[in-house]
């Protein structure tokens, strides 16, 4: 690496951790005083939207339309880089909690306000505890539209959707991972959300799985597909529905 790169690398990790640490201290004071989680939820898409502004990631955005802001959904996504998140938090248009790896839970701001604002550990030898997790939140199909303003402002009525990524990792070379497909079948067969297949490219070149090095100034790609409800799905198995899904993705991912 040149040794300009490492010097915008050390920059970019101080914008990020100076956010962390400001944002995550401004989500966990204000998730004591906000029942409904979405005024820290709103912090947490502030901190994404500023670090992506900061390291000049530009964001090309489509399918946004697909989704419907009433509605919860498993929303299945490939995983290219931790970058992903920057981007599913600053762009998709819903409350969502995302499954992440145990260790992320132990880093200092990060971790601490991951844990305020729900979002969920997950247990790769115990995937029952991890789904029995999924009580304390409303997954509804549709949140209630019989309420007042005020009502839907409470947690009890507010839509909140699952974020999975179901390659299991970080891809390690940009390319796409086979699906787990043990795993989602079990979030799908549990869950019976509508699925809302998302797709990322570009992330990978910001920060490499097994690297520290950061690159600014790139340009990233998200698309959002059309919502599959899955008790349409026909006489076809949850697995053949795995399989469409996807290919879907993969076929969004080339094009």
């Amino acid at each position: 690496m040149k040794p300009k790169d490492t010097l915008y690398s050390f920059f970019y990790w101080f914008i990020i951790i100076i956010n962390t640490i400001f944002f995550g201290t401004a989500a966990i004071v204000i998730s004591f005083f906000d029942s409904s989680g979405m005024k820290a939820q709103n912090v947490a898409k502030l901190w994404a939207r500023t670090i992506l502004y900061l390291l000049n990631i530009t964001v090309v955005a489509d399918g946004l339309s697909n989704i419907d802001r009433k509605s919860s959904y498993l929303i299945v996504s490939n995983h290219q880089s931790y970058f992903d998140i920057f981007i599913l938090l600053s762009y998709l248009n819903v409350d969502f909690k995302f499954v992440a790896k145990s260790s992320l839970f132990k880093i200092p701001f990060l971790g601490w306000s991951m844990k305020r604002l729900g979002y969920i550990s997950v247990d790769r030898k115990n995937l029952k505890k991890t789904l029995s997790l999924f009580n304390q939140i409303n997954l509804s199909n549709k949140a209630s539209e019989n309420v007042s303003d005020s009502e839907r402002k409470n947690k009890k009525n507010a839509a909140v959707s699952i974020l999975i990524f179901p390659e299991g990792t970080r891809s390690d070379d940009g390319r796409l991972k086979d699906f787990k497909t043990a795993g989602l079948k079990r979030f799908i067969e549990i869950l019976n959300l509508p699925i809302l297949p998302v797709v990322i490219s570009g992330t990978f070149g910001i920060l490499k799985k097994n690297s520290l090095r950061i690159y600014g100034g790139k340009t990233v790609r998200l698309k959002v597909l059309k919502p599959v409800l899955t008790e349409t799905h026909g006489t076809r198995s949850t697995s053949d529905l795995i399989q469409n899904i996807e290919g879907n993705i993969n076929k969004e991912f080339f094009s």
